[in-house]
């Protein structure tokens, strides 16, 4: 048996099976030269990017949540709750008291809905950063129509605000309109109260974009009915109605919160964190020399550069990163700096628009950008299986939109 052989493998554990999780494992697994080890709260990957499709009933749960255990040949997963990180040991502690050790550590915890503290939010708005918040919008929009037709709730309960005018709220509001245009045929007496209201603190909607496709977006929106205020910060809210700090004050029966991400604040204490907790980490991704961070717990320290968005695109491309830097060092070099390659980004806006933006080329509006959306979605859904499912459901929208009835309240 040669000396290689008979080497002890190092242990790589990756915190996370996000976007940034998965995709660094998946890309040392091919390797076959460490023992790798992925831990999470969930068992699934979640495809964050549809959640509001989940969320208006467009697609089911399992449609955008990927089995992880066993998912990557030659992976270790454990389903538990990571609650400390011992840099000193090289370890770190589940929920449940179990220890871990590690020889390289890969921190991809991802991110969660922020409030920014404004007064009201947590208790009367409703997020979409989990499966869990999504359900609870669709059961919340479906069930207020049956309310409303036997008077337990009334009209103006049919009235909803979505609150941030980046690419979540946009597409939300957009999927929301649709949804309740096609109520039209179950609830005929009331579906005409319906209505959404997209209210956004800055001046134009999808600040990340240019201005052409800003307008586009908001003119589309409205097309399909969304009633859009710029330049309309948000004061407080109550279970009824949203306060802007123009006096202005907005009747709602469902409040959408989509104004803003953060990191988790419990892991602060890693290291230097920026305002939305992100972990300020080198341009080599690392806290220390064995210990990497990616995905949206990620700060890049870049001078005169604004941090990396919070989205899919950074993160596999951290985590590929990674994976890549983890074999240099096994082999006895040091990787270079990260650098992230600009892909674009989009925003759908109800079943036939969209904008997108490439780094080189025209921006693409309509239908054009709306099939590029679509085409993308199915490429990075994890699983043939996922992919199969989320374009025969696509497809039975499409055809049926307005005539079919709509998924269920599940209680």
């Amino acid at each position: 048996m040669s000396q290689a052989s008979e080497q002890i493998k190092q242990k790589v554990l990756i915190v996370g099976a996000g976007f940034g999780g998965l995709t660094a494992a998946s890309a040392l697994a091919k390797k076959g030269n460490v023992e790798i080890t992925v831990i999470d709260r969930h068992s699934y990957q979640l495809f964050s990017p549809l959640l509001y499709q989940v969320a208006t009933g467009g697609l089911p749960e399992d449609d955008i949540a990927y089995p992880v255990r066993a998912a990557i040949p030659g992976v270790e997963f454990i389903r538990g709750e990571v609650i400390k990180v011992s840099f000193q040991a090289n370890n770190i502690r589940l929920e449940d008291g179990r220890i871990l050790y590690f020889d390289q550590l890969v921190f991809a915890v991802g991110s969660m809905g922020t409030t920014f503290g404004l007064p009201g939010v947590e208790e009367n708005a409703l997020q979409m950063k989990s499966l869990f918040e999504a359900r609870a919008i669709r059961n919340r929009l479906l069930r207020t129509y049956e309310d409303v037709e036997t008077g337990a709730k009334p009209k103006e309960a049919l009235w909803v605000v979505v609150v941030g005018g980046g690419p979540t709220g946009v597409e939300i509001s957009g999927a929301v309109a649709e949804l309740q245009k096609s109520m039209h045929r179950e609830f005929p007496k009331i579906a005409e109260n319906a209505s959404v209201t997209l209210v956004e603190a800055g001046p134009r909607l999808l600040p990340s974009f240019g201005e052409k496709s800003s307008g586009r977006a908001k003119g589309d929106l409205e097309h399909l009915g969304v009633q859009v205020k710029v330049d309309s910060a948000v004061d407080r809210m109550y279970p009824s109605d949203v306060h802007l700090k123009s006096g202005e004050v907005l009747p709602a029966g469902t409040i959408i919160w989509a104004a803003g991400v953060a990191a988790p604040a419990e892991w602060n204490d890693l290291g230097e964190t920026d305002r939305s907790n992100r972990l300020v980490v080198s341009d080599t991704l690392r806290l220390q020399s064995n210990v990497w961070v990616v995905g949206d717990v990620a700060h890049v320290a870049s001078k005169g550069k604004p941090p990396l968005p919070m989205v899919a695109s950074v993160a596999m491309q951290q985590g590929r990163y990674v994976a890549a830097s983890i074999e240099k060092i096994l082999g006895g070099q040091e990787p270079k700096p990260f650098t992230y390659k600009d892909k674009g980004q989009m925003a759908t806006i109800g079943r036939r628009r969209a904008v997108v933006e490439l780094p080189s080329g025209p921006a693409m509006h309509g239908t054009l950008a709306w099939l590029s959306w679509l085409g993308l979605h199915v490429f990075y859904l994890a699983g043939g299986r996922n992919r199969v499912s989320v374009i025969a459901d696509w497809f039975w929208n499409y055809i049926s939109w307005g005539i079919g009835p709509k998924r269920p309240v599940i209680d």
